[in-house]
């Protein structure tokens, strides 16, 4: 009998450490294959196809000097106008939705593939709707998530409080989640939450 792979969806706030957990969760944790949401936006952001959708939709003037994305300018754009925000996520969702599922169903046909981990920051706020084993919220205090994405991410504390904002209360997803890592600390501390929960994972195999 060919073992069940499992699923699991990972999300969390911006700049709570989710991609962290994540690094460290593959490097301990064999068998294992991950789905980047923001890694597949990032790709997508490069389509011109996807481009073109975009600058449609939001505006010419998102245009950079080559007909490329102003991801800045589009950043700025989508957390001061709401609808803005949610053309784009009609234009991004179902594309990435449709690269998850495409990647979780060759993953699952891979027969030493025994976990596949969908990382998706907003979760919740999206309805994303594949379905899971369990879902992973990692978490911080506001004044460290905040502090933390101000020092990474060159935002003025305006956008940076916008983009919080957007998202689902980092408390009502620690509601909602089956495990929950505190990423208030150190990244040593992360690494042995991490530890813990790989051995865990790995003992708690589909059959």
């Amino acid at each position: 009998m060919v073992p069940r792979m499992m699923v699991m969806a990972l999300t969390g706030g911006i700049a709570t450490g989710k991609s962290a957990f994540a690094s460290l969760l593959s490097e301990l944790t064999p068998e294992m294959v991950i789905f980047d949401c923001d890694r597949c936006v990032h790709e997508l952001l490069t389509k011109p196809e996807v481009t073109r959708m975009i600058l449609d939709s939001l505006g010419v003037d998102l245009a950079g000097p080559e007909g490329q994305l102003d991801k800045s300018r589009m950043r700025e754009r989508v957390f001061h106008d709401q609808n803005c925000k949610r053309a784009l996520e009609e234009i991004l969702h179902p594309l990435v939705r449709e690269a998850c599922q495409l990647s979780l169903q060759q993953a699952a046909h891979l027969p030493g593939n025994r976990f596949f981990l969908m990382d998706v920051p907003l979760l919740y706020e999206s309805a994303f709707p594949l379905p899971r084993d369990l879902e992973i919220v990692v978490a911080c205090g506001a004044a460290t998530q905040r502090e933390r994405l101000l020092a990474r991410s060159g935002f003025s504390p305006v956008l940076a409080d916008r983009i919080i904002g957007s998202q689902l209360p980092i408390m009502e997803k620690v509601d909602r989640a089956g495990v929950v890592i505190w990423n208030g600390g150190s990244l040593a501390a992360l690494r042995r939450q991490t530890q813990i929960f790989s051995k865990w994972l790995m003992s708690k195999l589909i059959p």
